[in-house]
């Protein structure tokens, strides 16, 4: 099982296919199996570096509270430890605010930025509805099956649990195998509230893709128009046929949006 040990941790990391590296960063409670609906075709072009972020899957736990900037220093550390010094940045929700962080603390690291569904934090955001804001914290602080079952609206399009059930099913089945405990949720989710970058993101420096979700009842696509307005020269791609999780609801859509904004990039020298 590949490792790596940042700062007396470790972290489960695993790569596939070859070229410029490209890091993928996942959201609340997920890990790096989650990616399934992106690794062939973006493994086609990069080597693509994938990981579980601290106290999920398989790396361990440091204890005490989390925050988006030391999950963010954990992936910069795992790219230190893999002797990679730029790469190409992909994080989605969660992730795509521990992305923005690393572009923001260590620009030298970050060649391209792909934030896709994700928020700058703080009073800026563009927050969810109480009834959706209820579900996904009954979630994080129950943490129980039936909890998580409730919580899909919040996370899949009508549409989807309506006619391709089974999307749903099958990232379920991916999260029952190493599945997050109420404790690391909560920490997550403490992280995210606490998470504001607002007045910093003018200072990103990298070539920005934003990807939104048009359906997206969690992290409104308004917050995407944020993130696209305040980082300069982003480009904004709209995704429409899915909720939260486009990725795997429309992952033909996402990976082309991706691929098609990271090979316009030349690999520095």
């Amino acid at each position: 099982m590949p490792e790596a040990i940042v700062k007396n941790r470790r972290i489960y990391y695993e790569i596939h296919g070859q070229g410029y590296p490209l890091v993928l960063i996942r959201g609340l409670g997920s890990n790096a199996d989650h990616w399934y609906a992106q690794l062939p075709a973006l493994a086609a072009h990069f080597r693509v570096i994938v990981f579980d972020n601290r106290g999920i899957g398989r790396s361990s736990d440091p204890g005490g509270d989390f925050s988006i900037r030391n999950m963010a220093d954990d992936t910069v550390g795992l790219l230190d430890a893999l002797a990679i010094p730029q790469a190409h940045v992909l994080g989605v929700s969660m992730g795509g605010m521990i992305a923005q962080c690393i572009a923001l603390d260590h620009p030298g690291r970050v060649r391209g930025l792909v934030l896709v569904v994700s928020h700058c934090g703080g009073a800026h955001q563009v927050r969810p509805s109480a009834e959706i804001a209820r579900l996904v914290g009954e979630m994080v602080t129950v943490g129980s099956p039936e909890s998580r079952i409730k919580a899909l609206p919040a996370f899949f399009d009508p549409e989807t649990l309506k006619t391709n059930l089974v999307c749903a099913q099958t990232y379920a089945a991916v999260s029952l195998k190493y599945p997050a405990d109420a404790q690391i949720l909560t920490r997550q989710f403490k992280a995210i509230q606490e998470f504001d970058v607002y007045d910093r993101l003018p200072a990103i420096q990298s070539p920005t893709l934003v990807v939104a979700s048009t359906g997206d009842v969690l992290i409104p696509p308004g917050n995407s128009d944020i993130l696209a307005a305040r980082i300069p020269h982003a480009r904004l791609v709209a995704i429409p046929g899915g909720g939260h999780q486009i990725l795997v609801e429309q992952p033909e859509a996402c990976n082309r949006a991706v691929v098609d904004f990271l090979t316009t990039l030349a690999s520095p020298a």
